[in-house]
């Protein structure tokens, strides 16, 4: 998990060395909580008692809890982008779809659940769920369905924002309603029926 942790890395303060094992724990404590209460009960003082370790040790690292749970999130998600250019943009949307599955499946998608709630109220969470996740995705998938459409692989009068709404509804509706992300069978199958409708075979 530590080698992911990317926004925690700041200059280490005057004193002693700060412990990676500490550190560690508090992000595995930050994130079993993400997962199992969410965002709104994310506090500074429970990350310390779930880590074993005092709340002057976690400000070491991070400011507040949006800090926190932004390195928490973070550190247990591949942020690469790991897209497809086969030629074919229903093979590549689905294969970014069921990659995507594959992360936000169980604890995780909980997790990213629970940090879209709590951009809600912290501009901090917001903007890093959306510059880190959420836009580099939907870029891709805007320049990725223009392109589609431009080499005639979309049915006529296929809308291609309708488009990605009907393909990525499956993965990340469930999780606004309290949901996990269906089974990857299951996710198959919506994509299959969205391509049918959207893309020329």
């Amino acid at each position: 998990m530590a080698d992911a942790i990317q926004s925690s890395e700041k200059s280490k303060p005057r004193g002693r060395p700060r412990s990676e094992a500490s550190r560690e724990a508090i992000l595995i404590a930050a994130l079993t909580i993400l997962v199992r209460d969410g965002y709104q009960k994310l506090t500074i003082e429970g990350v310390a008692r779930e880590a074993g370790t005092g709340k002057s040790t976690i400000y070491r690292w991070w400011d507040g809890r949006s800090d926190l749970a932004i390195d928490a999130f973070f550190s247990a998600v591949d942020e690469t982008l790991d897209l497809q250019d086969t030629g074919s943009a229903e093979a590549d949307f689905r294969a970014q779809i069921l990659g995507m599955a594959d992360q936000l499946r169980g604890p995780t998608g909980r997790a990213f659940a629970a940090m879209l709630a709590g951009g809600r109220d912290s501009p901090a969470v917001a903007s890093a769920v959306r510059k880190r996740w959420l836009d580099p995705r939907r870029d891709w998938a805007r320049r990725r369905i223009a392109w589609a459409a431009k080499a005639g692989q979309l049915h006529d009068g296929v809308e291609p924002r309708a488009a990605l709404a009907l393909l990525y509804s499956p993965l990340y509706s469930p999780l606004l309603f309290g949901n996990d992300i269906p089974s990857q069978k299951d996710l198959a199958a919506c994509v299959d029926l969205a391509a049918q409708a959207i893309f020329r075979r």
